[in-house]
C-alpha cells in the first residue's frame, strides 16, 4: 500500500509540472510509458522482451 501512495503521490507531481509549465507534449509520452510498464509487471518481462527482440 506504501508503494500505491507513492506511485500516486509521484503522478500528480508529474501531472502538476506538465500544467505549470504547459509542457502538454509529455502527457502522451507518459502514459505510454506507463501502460509499458504496467504491461512488463503484469504479464512478465520475458514476454515482453520477446516481442520486442521480435520487432512487433
Amino acid at each position: 500500500m506504501k508503494k500505491f501512495r507513492y506511485m500516486l503521490r509521484m503522478a500528480a507531481e508529474m501531472l502538476e509540472l506538465i500544467r505549470e509549465h504547459k509542457l502538454y507534449f509529455l502527457a502522451p509520452l507518459l502514459l505510454a510509458l506507463v501502460a509499458v510498464s504496467a504491461l512488463v509487471y503484469y504479464v512478465g518481462p520475458t514476454v515482453v522482451i520477446t516481442f520486442i527482440y521480435a520487432g512487433v
